[in-house]
């Protein structure tokens, strides 16, 4: 396994936001977080991520326990979470962003010696590497049309498309995605299940949260639901969308079946 998390547990005061959740995430699956509003899906992935540490319970990357470790460390060896809504610089284009975001990618590569590409990122190997990699992000998030737009002109899912390219240019092995249909058309929604498909294709092992839960499910090789920050079911998304006490959690829900 990639990912093994064990009796993980995060409270903020006397509210438990995670509790004693288990899963794992093998190399080459897409997972799928489900559950209602409230259940612990980010607090989640933030544990995982690094943003948040937990409170208890172990999280092992490649048997390494990672918990309490820096976000940048976690990053760093190849675990990527993106964000609801990314941050950008409005007037940056796309891949003057990519360009930034793979200074990861370089500290990977070349430690303390990346700064020097910071004044000239055309400069050596390192800077025909990045330049390199970006295009490569672009042709696969389909950002063409927006590569050399500035990031107030982008559509609200070209947005969200340059925050999952950013995460890329990272190299991430795992990526997190939280929310990555939220607020998206059902053509934006199509083009995103497609890269999708593509990273995991390229080798990019995929967890995924949204409320999408028709998305979610075509897009899942297996799921895990929560409810109140415990896992309430796993199996395939089928088996876990059919399962009473998640049938139970998201009645009277709003969620969309898009």
């Amino acid at each position: 396994m990639l990912l093994d998390v064990s009796s993980l547990s995060k409270h903020f005061g006397g509210l438990t936001a995670v509790a004693d959740v288990s899963f794992s995430v093998a190399r080459g699956e897409i997972v799928g977080i489900f559950g209602p509003n409230g259940s612990g899906k980010t607090t989640l992935l933030s544990l995982i991520a690094g943003v948040i540490p937990p409170s208890s319970g172990t999280i092992a990357w490649k048997s390494v326990q990672i918990q309490g470790k820096a976000p940048h460390d976690i990053a760093a060896a190849g675990v990527v979470k993106t964000f609801q809504n990314p941050q950008l610089f409005n007037e940056l284009n796309a891949f003057e962003h990519l360009m930034i975001a793979g200074h990861l990618m370089l500290k990977r590569r070349l430690g303390w010696r990346r700064i020097a590409t910071l004044f000239n990122p055309d400069a050596g190997r390192a800077g025909s590497d990045l330049r390199h990699r970006a295009e490569e992000v672009i042709r696969l998030c389909r950002l063409e049309d927006a590569r050399e737009q500035p990031a107030a002109s982008l559509s609200y899912g070209e947005e969200k498309m340059l925050g999952v390219a950013m995460a890329l240019m990272c190299e991430p092995e795992l990526l997190l995605l939280d929310e990555p249909a939220s607020g998206l058309g059902q053509a934006e929604i199509e083009n995103l299940e497609a890269v999708l498909r593509d990273l995991r294709e390229h080798g990019t092992t995929l967890c995924v949260i949204d409320h999408k839960v028709s998305f979610l499910g075509r897009l899942a090789d297996r799921g895990i639901s929560l409810h109140h920050g415990a896992k309430i079911a796993e199996g395939t998304p089928a088996e876990v969308l059919r399962n009473p006490d998640v049938i139970s959690a998201y009645l009277g829900q709003q969620h969309d079946r898009v």
